[in-house]
């Protein structure tokens, strides 16, 4: 959503009219996923994706219509339709595409989501308020567009649940359609204790798209040049860095250190934090006394049971790189609300 509305601001800066096509709802497999989208100005510029080529001729005709009317349009695509040899999915799914003018969208959001914003964008598709748009910052509400008041106040529920779980979603308010894009950061991933394992799965997770801090308190170990796919490096106790770092509800926490002298003033720490994710390596038998060290120091079952230990789901993993396969699996599964059960047995 940044990079588009930018995009379009550039193109109305030279006179241009745009055109934004998004991925609204899909069904079955599909190249692209809600949120995926398409800008196509009134000279024939393009800009994104929203079926890696499959149906973008299609879309951008109608984009040509829309600019032409100003009236938004929203276009179905699959296998099963009557365009199918000519713009069908090849990958067997469907999806639905929501075309509509930006005229002056940038400034309607004041000037849009920022980096490091986490909320969502609403479109209204259909029914009352056709056409608005709005800006939901998750802790302060709305607070940017043109959405009616009490439509904004009816989505925002929904909106909130579409940020939390990452997910945009068509959603029904009253007797309108919007369509909410959730807008968040790259998910944080602090990994505590350095080695080999933690340089892999420094690399594998920043592929998958967490933005990786790696702590430790042994500056022999906690070296930047070890772990370039890192953002930051930082060296210090769990007291020292747990404050600083300040895990929020979308932060990942994995534990790698064997070492007492980290494990057991970290794990309260990062319980006491509202936290995700927490993994703690180990077999299963030291997970086992941990749960019974923190329940014997008075900690309540609920907050013992958030620690996923061994860490991992459970593949068989044998070497450092097996074993970040395992954990970025098992991150995965727990921030797309998947099954996280089965842990590997790494010790």
């Amino acid at each position: 959503m940044r990079a588009a509305l930018e995009t379009c601001r550039q193109w109305e800066a030279e006179g241009k009219r745009v055109a934004a096509a998004t991925v609204v709802a899909v069904a079955g497999s599909t190249p692209r996923r809600e949120g995926a989208r398409l800008l196509i100005s009134s000279a024939g510029d393009t800009w994104g994706s929203v079926s890696n080529g499959c149906v973008e001729g299609d879309v951008a005709a109608h984009a040509g219509e829309v600019l032409r009317t100003g009236r938004p349009h929203l276009a179905a695509y699959g296998i099963t339709d009557e365009f199918a040899f000519n713009v069908g999915l090849s990958c067997g799914g469907s999806i639905q595409v929501f075309i509509e003018p930006w005229a002056g969208l940038a400034e309607c959001l004041a000037g849009g989501p920022g980096e490091g914003f986490v909320g969502a964008v609403a479109t209204v598709m259909d029914g009352p308020g056709e056409g608005t748009h709005g800006l939901l910052d998750r802790e302060g509400g709305w607070v940017a567009g043109d959405l009616p008041a009490p439509l904004a106040e009816l989505l925002a529920p929904a909106a909130i649940a579409a940020v939390d779980a990452e997910r945009s979603r068509v959603v029904a308010a009253g007797q309108s359609r919007v369509f909410v894009e959730a807008v968040t950061p790259a998910p944080r991933l602090l990994l505590f204790g350095a080695g080999h394992t933690a340089e892999a799965l420094t690399q594998l997770a920043a592929a998958a798209g967490f933005r990786v801090t790696v702590c430790d308190p042994r500056p022999a170990l906690a070296v930047p040049e070890r772990y370039p796919a890192a953002a930051e490096v930082l060296v210090g106790w769990p007291d020292q860095l747990v404050p600083v770092v300040a895990p929020d509800r979308r932060t990942y926490a994995v534990l790698l250190a064997h070492d007492p002298k980290i494990e057991v003033p970290l794990l309260p720490l990062l319980l006491a934090t509202p936290a995700c994710y927490i993994g703690v390596l180990g077999s299963r038998q030291t997970q086992a006394d941990r749960v019974a060290r923190l329940t014997a120091e008075g900690w309540p079952a609920e907050q013992v049971a958030r620690l996923h230990g061994p860490v991992g789901l459970d593949l068989g993993a044998v070497t450092p790189e097996e074993v970040a396969v395992s954990i970025v699996a098992q991150m995965v599964a727990v921030r797309r609300g998947r099954p996280a059960g089965g842990k590997v047995a790494a010790g």
